[in-house]
């Protein structure tokens, strides 16, 4: 039916357990056997009076203990409601007062996706140290804390030369990132080839390539013992790296004016750009020559191939193998070593 006056308020009144509490004339704090959030959420009855929340009693503990300003006396009757909800309006918890048990997830996780890269000007909430405050801080001070940014590695100084063994890279070590000495990285490519026999009787005036028949090592199938084995061929994945070739040359038999030359060809021709003559003459009256050199740096194509080569005015010279036991010096060799990153 109709009434006149204020619609009625909405809201849950309970009263409080505080059956435990002795009242003796002097204590004056007690507890509420629950947490309140203000003072004017109770309705406290002292011996059948109303006490005025703020200035009759106070909150305490957190909300825990009710704290009276004068000491009910023994044998005070105190009966007190807790008020929640809408009666009265807007109730505002004190300070500090709402715990966590109190607070819905949802509050965080029942928000909108950001759907998104995180901007620098976005805002999250932190602890502000041991006193517990919560602030806010913008993304972009999150990176400088963390000391590394995408800026970091776009907006580095280009490196426009071959990094030197000593330089440094970031890697991901299964997720924990680490420095890496880019020494480690670098593999080293090439091959060392020797004679086991003797080629003799070497044309007088004539090119002739020497022969390997062995290896010590081939990282990448450079060398055929017995096919084509005057040749240190080029794979496919070396294409546009330049390369060292070392050759050393044991003569024997040689005449004691004659000119030896050792040379390296490439692709049948002496026209190796870059590969180093390397030229003596027989003085004195020792029957054998040796010859070793290191080119300069020589460009690499796919499959183009490189050959030691021997030559001499001389007549009947044997290119030797004397002195090459357990192979422990090569005098006969020819070898090539890889330059890193020299297809830059």
């Amino acid at each position: 039916m109709a009434y006149i006056g204020q619609g009625i308020k909405q809201g849950t009144f309970k009263v409080l357990d505080t059956s435990g509490n002795t009242y003796n004339g002097s204590n004056t704090t007690f507890s509420l056997g629950t947490q309140v959030g203000s003072a004017a959420q109770l309705l406290v009855s002292h011996d059948g009076v109303i006490q005025k929340a703020g200035t009759d009693y106070t909150l305490a503990t957190g909300g825990t203990q009710i704290t009276f300003s004068t000491a009910p006396a023994s044998g005070a009757s105190i009966f007190i409601t807790e008020i929640s909800g809408a009666v009265g309006g807007t109730v505002t918890p004190s300070d500090t007062s709402v715990t966590a048990d109190k607070l819905n997830s949802a509050l965080l996780t029942g928000h909108t996706d950001i759907g998104g890269a995180i901007a620098d000007a976005d805002l999250f909430l932190v602890d502000d140290g041991a006193g517990g405050t919560l602030r806010k801080t913008a993304a972009s001070r999150l990176k400088t804390y963390a000391g590394f940014s995408v800026s970091d590695i776009t907006g580095a100084t280009a490196l426009t030369d071959i990094p030197a063994l000593t330089d440094e890279l970031l890697i991901s070590d299964n997720g924990t990132l680490k420095r890496l000495d880019y020494s480690l990285v670098v593999p080293f490519a090439g091959c060392l080839l020797y004679k086991t026999g003797t080629q003799s009787n070497i044309s007088q005036n004539s090119d002739v390539a020497i022969t390997y028949d062995a290896e010590v090592f081939d990282t990448d199938g450079f060398h055929d013992n017995s096919t084509n084995n005057t040749r240190i061929t080029i794979p496919s994945k070396f294409h546009g790296y330049k390369a060292l070739f070392r050759g050393h040359a044991f003569l024997s038999d040689v005449d004691d004016t004659a000119g030896y030359e050792m040379r390296i060809f490439k692709n049948g021709a002496s026209n190796a750009d870059g590969a180093q003559l390397f030229q003596m003459t027989r003085n004195g009256s020792s029957n054998n020559v040796t010859i070793s050199g290191v080119s300069h740096p020589v460009a690499l194509g796919t499959d183009d191939y490189f050959e030691l080569i021997i030559s001499t005015d001389d007549n009947n010279v044997d290119i030797d193998n004397s002195g090459n036991g357990n192979n422990e010096v090569y005098f006969n060799a020819f070898s090539i070593t890889i330059i890193p990153g020299s297809n830059i």
